[in-house]
This record gives structure tokens, C-alpha cells and sequence, in this order.
């Protein structure tokens, strides 16, 4: 999925190109979005990641040419095209000279020549990603043994505990690492949520290794980033600014901002290149190094504690969020709790009922803090518990090695293990266990698919007069935009913008047979900036004018 970035001060050039880029069926995978001057296009810049800009050049204000400049410094692979209602020469002059510019092209030279533009830059944005992926997993060598030492030590921090923190820059600095401990740093968390695609285990590291480059060659042309494996589905990436791109006044709100965008694309590289869906988690602001280890627990958790098993999950997590569930409820309140999820988690799932058995998984993720219980006694006795109900579960089923798959992995770790990683493998089985018990029927699956698109709808449904583009709603759900277009057209049979429309079109009939609004009045409730380019969509899709239908109603009774 690739992002549209229309900008023109001509309200009607912009709804006229907005309505044939989206009623294009060649262009279903593309999210386009609207802006009204070049001010409103940095501030659509400022929140998401966008692939090209189309851009009138003479506006009011900030003009297209300075637009470009201000593009290309926040997200340097976009590509531009320039609109002009007239030939000056030395706007085009200025306008090659940017890498980022894919043409100069007159409006005069119509509708198709603007097609044929757009889909050259999205070419070429799809081409450098290709040429990078493919140089990364075809032509690299293997990891050499200073990125093998690198990656230990950023494990190992991600282990310790605050207290315990013996991190030095020395050592960050003998190993090459570019990373300053005086500065706070931003964390992101990946998991692997199929590994369906890779029949050997010991492929697993291999991928891991890939899906951290990815994301370090996406994110190093303004970034210093560096990728570890954390555990066999999960990998943390650390991310620091590079001190001349950043200033440091400013680079603790510019950074997310370019991280989250940039993590869009890549989530769709690994589900492309790799084949595997992969689950996002980062944290909104940095963190002090000392808390690093709470804080990618915190990003695990909240993937963990998530909708959905197998969905590729899109997660924005507070920095500022505190942790308070042990102050609710003493010891051995919450070690009751604890048990009670787990043993209905187990007989939910054996039962078939995978809604139920996703809901207790998730209050079981809620009863404790990202860190869980403060007692390692208690960690041992929720290992006990959790051992017995997935040994009974197994035997039951008689998948203990079934398709030689080993799924003793929580057999293994003891209070030692973090409380993120225990629930990591929990879940992971009670996942091998629901995959068994839906071989023939995947009713609740159809269930929980049905619940996520009645809300989208409701939330199109009360919020026409506002932003319904598929960045907005892919946030509402947390999920990834490319993913939800591509999930919610494989379940409806038609686009997320079709859908759109029609509500639109249903509710401006039901305003014009049962109210006395003004037209513009209808428009403005449906989300229409322009009245005309609102009497021009109905008319399209009714075959007459607004007023015609109105007029029809009063007639027909």
C-alpha cells in the first residue's frame, strides 16, 4: 500500500483528482489524502509516512518548490510530482534540480498524463525498496562477529533489571556502537506471528536477522538503529537520532514521528520479502536507558494482550504509562486471579470457543505489571499451574510432537525467565492448540472478523463529517493501513473507499428525502469541503442532482 498526498489551494482541483485517484480500481492499494494548502500538507506530513506528493507549485503562502524541500528533509524517499498552471520556465528549472521531483508537468496536459505520472513515482518508490530488500537478502554476507557481539549486549540490556543496569560507553564504543548512554533512546518491538513459511527452525534466526535489516536500512538515513532477536518471535530494535539531521531541542517529537511512519513500510517489506507477518509495538516517546528493559516488556505485553492472535497489529504504547494493577489487590488476590484465567484460557480453547479463550488470555496479561509478579515464588507457581493445564491439553489433543513440533518451550523456563517471555510462549501454544481444534471449522475466527468490521463501519457511520481516510481508521483499530485494506476487501469483496461512498451516498438520500438542509449544508455533515464537487459525487452515482432526487421524494411520498 502506497500514500497519495494531494495538494492544491483550488479546492476543486483537489476533490476532482482526490475522485479520480480513488475511483480508479488500478489505484485500490493507494490511500489518498487531501490538503488545501501547502501548510496543511506539512501538517499531513508531520503525522504519517507518504510515498509521493502530488502538488500544485504556485500557492499562496508556502509555494510547491519549497513544499518539496520541506518534504525530502522528513521523509527522504518520497517522490514529488509538480502541477503548474502555466510554463515558467524557471520554476521547472528549480524543480529538477530536487532528487525527489519525478516531473514538472502543466495541468493543460490532462487527466491522463497526471495517471501516468503518479504511477511512474510509485514505481520508483516501489524500486528502490525492492533493489534494497533483494541487496539485503541476496547479497550481503552473513552477520560477521562484531555485529554478533553488538546484538549480545543489546540483549543482555534488555534483560537486566533497572537496578542491576552496568551499561558503559566504553563498551558501546569498543563494539562500534554509535549510541550515546547520556541520551535517551526509543524502542520498538517486533513479533513474528506465523512462522508458517519456514517449515526449519533453524531458518528462524536467519529471518530475524533479515527483519532487522530491513528496518535498520529503512530507518539509518536519519537514524542511528540497530536490530537484536530477543527471543525466537521477537525482535527489539534501538533507536537513537544522528545529531545533525535532529537537533536535540526538537528530536524527541521528530523522531517518533519519522520512526512510526517508516515502520509502516516496513511491516509490509516482511510480509512481501520474508513472508511473514510481523506485529508492531513502539513506544511514543524515548526512554532513559536504565529503563529499557521495562520498557520493551511494556511493548511485548501490549502486543501480547492485543486482538487477535494471528493479526499483524499495529501498536502505539504510552511512555507515560504507569503500572498500578498490584496496588488494586494483595498477593494472593492476584495469584487467584492469575490461575482462574489460566485454567479457563485452557478450557475455552480445548472447548473450541476462541473469543473466550482470547478474553481470559488477555485479563491474564492485565493482572500484573509488564515485570509480573514481585515474588519469584509466585512466577513458579504460575509456571506449575500453566505446566499442568498444557500438559492435560496436549494429551488430550496428542500433538506433544505433532508434525514434529516441540511445544514443551514453557516446560523449560523457571523464575528467571521474564514475565513477558513466559506469556510469549504461553501464547504461542494455546495458539498451537487452537490451530488443531479449528482444522474443520474456524467459526469464532469468522466471529472475531465480524466484530472488527462492524466496527469500522460503525465508526465510518459517526464520523462522515470528519477524516475517514484509511490512515485514520487503520489507527482506530491498530492496525496497519496496507494490511487493513487488503484485510477488509478480502472479507467484504469490495474496497474500504467503495464502502465509504455508498454510506455517503445512502445518508445524503436520507438528508434530502427527510430534512430541509441547504445542500452545502448535506455536504458539510458527509465530509465534502466543496459543495460542488458533492453535487458532481451524487450526481455520479445517482444519475441526477441532489435537488432532482429531493424533488422526486416530495412526489413519490
Amino acid at each position: 500500500m502506497f500514500r497519495l498526498l494531494i495538494v492544491d489551494d483550488e479546492a476543486t482541483i483537489v476533490e476532482g483528482l482526490h475522485a479520480v485517484f480513488t475511483s480508479d480500481s488500478s489505484f485500490d492499494e493507494l490511500d489518498v489524502l487531501k490538503a488545501y494548502s501547502a501548510t496543511e500538507a506539512l501538517e499531513w506530513l508531520s503525522e504519517v509516512k507518504v510515498d509521493v506528493v502530488l502538488t500544485d507549485v504556485s500557492m499562496p503562502g508556502l509555494n510547491g518548490i519549497d513544499l518539496v524541500s520541506r518534504m525530502a528533509s522528513e521523509w527522504p524517499r518520497c517522490k514529488a510530482v509538480l502541477l503548474s498552471g502555466h510554463n515558467d520556465f524557471s520554476y521547472a528549472q528549480q524543480a529538477i534540480r530536487s532528487p525527489n521531483v519525478v516531473d514538472y508537468l502543466l495541468k493543460t496536459e490532462g487527466m491522463d498524463k497526471i495517471r501516468e505520472t503518479v504511477t511512474k513515482a510509485i514505481r520508483l518508490v516501489r524500486e528502490e525498496l525492492t533493489t534494497s530488500h533483494q541487496r539485503i537478502l541476496m547479497q550481503e554476507k552473513m552477520p560477521r562477529a562484531l555485529s554478533g557481539l553488538q546484538r549480545r549486549l543489546l540483549k543482555d540490556t534488555l534483560r537486566e533489571k533497572r537496578e542491576s543496569m552496568r551499561l558503559e560507553q566504553e563498551v558501546i564504543d569498543a563494539l562500534q556502537l554509535k549510541f550515546k548512554l547520556n541520551m535517551p533512546v526509543l524502542l520498538a518491538a517486533f513479533f513474528v506471528e506465523d512462522w508458517r513459511s519456514y517449515a526449519n527452525p533453524i531458518d528462524y534466526s536467519l529471518v530475524q536477522y533479515a527483519i532487522g535489516n530491513i528496518a535498520e536500512e529503512l530507518l539509518d538515513s536519519k537514524t542511528i538503529v540497530k536490530c537484536t532477536e530477543y527471543d525466537e518471535y521477537s525482535i527489539a530494535c534501538f533507536i537513537q537520532p544522528i545529531g545533525r539531521e535532529w537537533p536535540i531541542e526538537s528530536w524527541k517529537k521528530r523522531l517518533p514521528r519519522f520512526v512510526h511512519g517508516t515502520l509502516e513500510t516496513f511491516q509490509e517489506a516482511c510480509l512481501t520479502y520474508l513472508k511473514v507477518p510481523v506485529s508492531i509495538a513502539v513506544i511514543d516517546g524515548p526512554v532513559q536507558w536504565p529503563e529499557v528493559s521495562q520498557t520493551y516488556s511494556r511493548l511485548l505485553m501490549a502486543l501480547l494482550g492485543g486482538t487477535g492472535f494471528t493479526t499483524e497489529k499495529w501498536m502505539m504504547v504510552s511512555v507515560q504509562e504507569e503500572e498500578e494493577r498490584e496496588r488494586e489487590a494483595d498477593r494472593h488476590e492476584l495469584k487467584k486471579r492469575s490461575f482462574y484465567h489460566l485454567e479457563n484460557l485452557f478450557r475455552t480453547i480445548l472447548a473450541g470457543d476462541r473469543k473466550e479463550a482470547e478474553n481470559h488470555f488477555q485479563s491474564l496479561c492485565s493482572v500484573y505489571p509488564s515485570e509480573g509478579p514481585k515474588e519469584p515464588f509466585d512466577k513458579l507457581q504460575f509456571l506449575n499451574v500453566a505446566s499442568k493445564q498444557m500438559l492435560a491439553a496436549y494429551d488430550q489433543l496428542r500433538i506433544l510432537y505433532a508434525n514434529g513440533t516441540d511445544c514443551t518451550a514453557v516446560l523449560n523456563l523457571d523464575a528467571q525467565s521474564s514475565w513477558a517471555h513466559l506469556l510469549t510462549q504461553l501464547r504461542l501454544s494455546v495458539k498451537r492448540i487452537n490451530e488443531i481444534t479449528l482444522q474443520e471449522t474456524d467459526v469464532s475466527s469468522s466471529h472475531e472478523e465480524s466484530s472488527i468490521i462492524v466496527y469500522v463501519h460503525q465508526y465510518i457511520h459517526s464520523h462522515l463529517d470528519g477524516d475517514l481516510s484509511l490512515s485514520k481508521i487503520a489507527k482506530v483499530v491498530s492496525l496497519n493501513p496496507s494490511y487493513l485494506s487488503r484485510w477488509y476487501k478480502k472479507h467484504t469483496g469490495i474496497a474500504l473507499s467503495e464502502y465509504i461512498n455508498k454510506v455517503r451516498v445512502d445518508k445524503a438520500k436520507e438528508l434530502l428525502r427527510i430534512s430541509e438542509l441547504k445542500i452545502h449544508e448535506i455536504s458539510n455533515r458527509l465530509g465534502f469541503t466543496d459543495p460542488h464537487y458533492f453535487f458532481r459525487f451524487f450526481k455520479k452515482a445517482e444519475k441526477c442532482t441532489p435537488n432532482e432526487y429531493r424533488d422526486r421524494s416530495k412526489i413519490n411520498g
